[in-house]
C-alpha cells in the first residue's frame, strides 16, 4: 500500500533510508544513499547503481532488480540472484511464520 501511494504521486519525492538497528546491516561496507521517486521510477547516482551491478561498459542492458517487503519496516531492493536478494526473500517468506514472528516480537521488546 505505501509503495502505490508514493507512486501515486506526480511530484518527485526525496527517499532516504529509515535507520533502524534490526534492519540496518552493522557491516562495514553498509553505505546510505540518497534516491528520487518520480512517477513510479526511482532515480539513484552513479555509485549506487555500481553498487546493484551496473557498469559503464553497458549502460543501455540494465540490471535486474527484486524489490521485496514485510510491512511496515522492511523492504529490500537487491540484484536479482544474488545472496542479498535470496536472503531478502527469505527474510520476508519467514515473516509469514507464526513462530518467526512471535519471536522477533520478543526480541523487539529487549
Amino acid at each position: 500500500m505505501l509503495l502505490s501511494r508514493l507512486f501515486a504521486s506526480a511530484t518527485p519525492k526525496r527517499i532516504t533510508g529509515i535507520r533502524a538497528q534490526s534492519i540496518l546491516s552493522a557491516s562495514p561496507t553498509a553505505r546510505e544513499f540518497k534516491v528520487v521517486l518520480d512517477n513510479g521510477t526511482v532515480y539513484v547516482d552513479q555509485a549506487l547503481a555500481e553498487a546493484l551491478g551496473w557498469t559503464p561498459d553497458q549502460p543501455t542492458e540494465g540490471v535486474p532488480l527484486t524489490l521485496s517487503g514485510w510491512e511496515p519496516h522492511y523492504f529490500a531492493i537487491a540484484r536479482t540472484g544474488t545472496d542479498s536478494d535470496l536472503l531478502a526473500r527469505g527474510t520476508v517468506e519467514s515473516s509469514r511464520n507464526p513462530r518467526v514472528k512471535q519471536m522477533l516480537d520478543y526480541l523487539k521488546d529487549r
